[in-house]
């Protein structure tokens, strides 16, 4: 019986021995599985790329060491997002703050020589007639850079519907009459019949203004800008032609950027950004711009809409 006992007893001391064998092996294989985790955290923090585990290794820790890599990766990512949107913004206001400078130092100037008391009737009478101008100018400036920001923050609200194709062409022929009527331009306005465009009217109309616009003030006096349509099956291309300066080749690409402007016609009237507002809006219309050009021969800008299959 006392052998039984000590027997028994020799098992329960081994088995003891085995369990507390196990645990410590277990203890030091989760403290090592720790520290090769804090490791690599430790590495993802101090921007370190992880080392590549074998794609046949099935581990625990390869595992959570492909997780945290793709972590990384994601985190990296996310980071070069938010510091281009940084340097993004940086540019919008480096961008604003400049072309407000010049109409907002003339406003300045203006006021200052207006209250001169020295000042002859007339010569104030002129003051305030610049003034009101650069006012206005002032304004346009402000209201365009505000269609630009909400633009691009996604705060305006495409609508679209059912839109006649030649009230549009219509509606922004008339928009720059009074432009062209000043430096003796012809708009031509071939408007089709029975065809419609699923657009935003509002939005649409503008994008179309600005490109007219630009044909107007990039014209020479006298000239001719013609607005016309070519029907396709999913899209409608509202073409605006112009005898005007043209584009560079080099910038044909450049010229939809915010606020670019060639060096050449930096002397006309103009912000840089009409274009600019044209392509976005047609890109959440789900509509494209295309533009051919040649110096001093004119330019061609093509709207491509779509069709109404109501």
């Amino acid at each position: 019986m006392s052998e039984w006992i000590i027997a028994l007893a020799a098992a329960a001391i081994g088995i003891g021995l085995a369990a507390a064998g196990i645990w410590i092996y277990m203890r030091r294989r989760y403290i090592a599985y720790t520290e090769e985790v804090c490791g690599s955290i430790d590495r993802i923090l101090a921007g370190e790329k992880l080392e590549e585990q074998p794609c046949d290794e099935d581990t625990l820790f390869s595992k959570v060491q492909m997780k945290l890599e793709r972590l990384r990766e994601i985190t990296a990512v996310s980071a070069q997002e938010s510091e281009e949107r940084k340097l993004e913004v940086q540019g919008i206001v480096s961008d604003i703050s400049h072309q407000l400078k010049t109409p907002i130092a003339n406003v300045v100037m203006y006021c200052d020589t207006a209250v001169n008391p020295e000042l002859t009737e007339e010569d104030r009478a002129k003051c305030m007639e610049i003034l009101r101008g650069q006012v206005g100018k002032l304004d346009f400036l402000v209201q365009s850079l505000m269609r630009m920001s909400r633009m691009e923050q996604n705060m305006i609200t495409i609508r679209p519907e059912k839109v006649s194709l030649a009230r549009l062409m219509e509606d922004a022929a008339q928009s720059v009459a009074a432009q062209a009527g000043k430096k003796g331009i012809i708009v031509k306005a071939e408007c089709p019949e029975e065809v419609y465009l699923y657009c935003d009217e509002r939005w649409t109309l503008e994008a179309i203004f600005n490109v007219l616009d630009n044909a107007v003030k990039y014209s020479p006096d006298g000239g001719t800008v013609v607005i016309r349509s070519r029907r396709m099956e999913i899209y409608t291309a509202v073409v605006v032609e112009d005898g005007g300066f043209g584009i560079s080749p080099e910038h044909i690409n450049d010229v939809c950027k915010r606020f670019f402007r060639e060096e050449r016609v930096k002397r006309t009237e103009g912000l840089g950004i009409g274009l600019y507002l044209t392509r976005e809006i047609l890109e959440k219309e789900s509509g494209y711009l295309r533009i051919r050009s040649q110096v001093n021969r004119g330019t061609e800008v093509s709207l491509f809409l779509l069709n109404y299959h109501g």
